[in-house]
């Protein structure tokens, strides 16, 4: 018996346009109405979720939202961070030093603020609470909560290739996913989805079996193989679709995540 849904957010349970599609909030409404809990689990930071939990009804007394991956788990009504696991300096200093010299695509998250090098000025207007880091270094972050870094890089292979590099000058100790087919996500060790959605577990004394996750991309899979029921989007990377028990007929602009709640939880 599902008692608590997981979904991802960016190509899962918004379409393009970042709004929530109609079939989604009906199906979701029906299941809180069967008391199960609904819930987003993203690789968003917390100030990127804007008013998608609103979207999809899921905010409420006593109810949270997985961020950057696993990193922060917050009260999705009051905002109040409930758990961070951060990144060290030392490494996020190295990830940027390498990108800052192979002039990459970089962003580093904080807990109130999101920093960037080499934007391009489409991404920079499309960007909302980004800050472009000036200098050649992040010394000035020495001391904050470093949640995760990102490299941007829309070729895949070269991307993945440089997977190596950042793996070994980090002493093979951090979390590396991918999302959206240009993004390598670089956390700390321990941090995924799959282990923040079990901290919300035990909360709740619910088991994983009691859980169904919904997700499309690299970053999901962890999370998908550790939920009682998995759910890949129609269009989710190959490697989710292996993840999962199901796989949705519909993709994320029309309702997939509706789909899936409609048929493992509504049995319509």
């Amino acid at each position: 018996m599902i008692k608590l849904i997981a979904s991802d957010i960016d190509e899962t349970i918004i379409d393009h346009d970042r709004l929530v599609p109609e079939r989604n909030k009906k199906a979701i409404k029906a299941a809180q109405e069967k008391g199960v809990i609904v819930m987003l689990a993203t690789g968003r930071g917390p100030y990127e979720i804007f008013d998608i939990p609103e979207q999809a009804g899921v905010i409420g007394d006593d109810r949270y939202v997985i961020c950057c991956n696993g990193a922060v788990i917050m009260n999705v009504k009051t905002k109040e961070i409930i758990d961070v696991l951060d990144m060290d300096f030392t490494y996020a200093k190295r990830i940027f030093d390498y990108a800052y010299k192979n002039k990459l695509t970089f962003y580093i998250y904080t807990l109130d603020k999101k920093y960037g090098i080499n934007l391009s000025d489409k991404t920079i207007f499309a960007e909302e609470h980004i800050n472009i880091i000036e200098d050649d270094n992040i010394d000035f972050l020495e001391g904050e909560t470093i949640l995760k870094t990102i490299i941007k890089n829309s070729n895949m292979n070269q991307l993945q290739a440089q997977e190596v590099d950042i793996a070994r000058i980090t002493d093979y100790n951090l979390e590396i996913s991918y999302s959206s087919n240009m993004y390598m996500e670089i956390n700390a060790k321990g941090v995924n989805k799959a282990i923040a959605l079990k901290k919300v577990a035990d909360h709740y004394n619910i088991d994983l079996k009691n859980i169904m996750a919904i997700g499309d991309n690299y970053n999901d899979v962890a999370m998908l193989e550790e939920a009682g029921v998995a759910v890949a989007v129609k269009n989710a990377r190959l490697q989710v679709k292996q993840s999962a028990d199901y796989v949705t007929q519909v993709d994320n602009t029309q309702g997939a995540v509706g789909e899936a709640i409609e048929n493992f939880v509504l049995n319509l």
